[in-house]
């Protein structure tokens, strides 16, 4: 008898992209910069609807830890405001263009970003917003006047708190405040979970010239750290909430004339980053093995050969190379030269242009993890 049917044979296994848990582990492993994600998102619904799982979102989280720097925020009169470090800048340049305040002057001054969320301030300080680039969110905070009494000489860092970080998103977050005045600096925490500022609290300082700059701060482990003016560091330990002084090294004021960030060091711990003339220091606060924590210089980076630009020899007293900013995490240094703002990654010594503006000094990076939907970002 003719078989009219060929016989039936065990299913053969899917494609791997049509297996999604295959495909969810591809798509991980794609870099968390707007181009990749979003052109992932449009090569179909399948893909689109799964990038946009919250499953997916949280392994991404989990696998890559560090989010991407999108790019960085300014106050420098020459717009836009926000600077995209790749791919398309979505909502965030539009969101950023459209903060106004009531009051005289009408602007916010961006103070710091962190976890995803950026601090901004009225002039005068009386009043601090809380913005989240990737969700909208918004809250105003009045400072009182206990905290800002006397003095102009303040700065303040926006940190979830560590039970959170990681995914801050949405979560509660706390504002810490700092000034100097009178030989003496203070300190003072805002809870968004209360709503409430804790007391102030103080300690004193070598000196009454011992100012805060108006650099962003720094995270590091369980500890922020503001530069000073006077060659130290003022420390504030979110644990026990105690105000503390760390010194910088000597060559801070004779070799890099105050050509300095602090910032997370490449072995996770304290640490700065310092030029001289086109070279690029890198340093670690250790401990030696009798106990005493001291600055060692770790790496140095010549720009001459990583920018590859026709860089000239600085005039006498002048500086060529100025550092503007470091991403929160440490793994990006934002430098200013003479034909606009770059961005360098020490680890990978990689670099890329992004504005020609000269007339910007100090700039705020912002990193988060997102997904994209449309020409926008939205929080992932």
């Amino acid at each position: 008898m003719t078989q009219r049917y060929p016989p039936t044979s065990p299913a053969s296994p899917a494609p791997p992209l049509e297996d999604e848990n295959i495909l969810a582990e591809i798509l991980l492993r794609l870099p968390p910069h707007p181009t990749s994600l979003y052109r992932a998102s449009r090569v179909c619904k399948r893909w689109r609807h799964l990038i946009r799982d919250p499953e997916f979102l949280r392994g991404l989280r989990a696998f890559h830890r560090t989010p991407p720097v999108l790019g960085f925020f300014h106050n420098s009169p020459c717009p836009p405001r926000f600077v995209c470090a790749e791919g398309s800048p979505g909502r965030i340049l539009h969101a950023a263009a459209a903060l106004r305040r009531d009051g005289e002057d009408g602007m916010w001054w961006f103070v710091e970003c962190r976890h995803g969320r950026s601090l901004l301030r009225g002039r005068d300080w009386a009043d601090l917003l809380v913005w989240d680039p990737m969700t909208a969110e918004r809250r105003g905070i009045s400072v009182p006047y206990r905290v800002r009494a006397a003095t102009f000489d303040l700065n303040a860092a926006v940190l979830c708190p560590s039970t959170v970080r990681g995914d801050c998103h949405y979560s509660p977050f706390d504002v810490v405040v700092v000034c100097t005045r009178q030989a003496r600096a203070f300190a003072c925490v805002y809870s968004s979970a209360t709503g409430s500022w804790c007391e102030v609290i103080s300690t004193q300082m070598p000196s009454s010239r011992c100012e805060l700059t108006e650099e962003p701060g720094a995270l590091v482990e369980d500890a922020l750290y503001w530069l000073l003016d006077e060659g130290s560091i003022l420390e504030f330990q979110l644990g026990n909430q105690r105000l503390a002084l760390v010194e910088l090294p000597s060559e801070t004021f004779s070799v890099y004339k105050r050509n300095i960030r602090v910032g997370r060091s490449e072995g996770g711990g304290l640490g700065l980053t310092a030029m001289k003339n086109f070279s690029m220091h890198l340093w670690a606060r250790e401990v030696d093995h009798l106990g005493t924590e001291k600055w060692v210089l770790g790496r140095e980076i010549d720009l001459y050969k990583l920018l590859a630009l026709p860089l000239t020899q600085p005039r006498v007293g002048s500086i060529p190379v100025w550092i503007s900013g470091l991403a929160e995490d440490g793994n990006a240094v934002f430098l200013r030269i003479m034909v606009g703002i770059f961005v360098v990654w020490p680890e990978i010594k990689k670099f890329k242009m992004l504005t020609n503006s000269v007339l910007i000094k100090t700039v705020d990076p912002y990193a988060s993890f997102y997904v994209p939907e449309g020409n926008s970002l939205v929080v992932s």
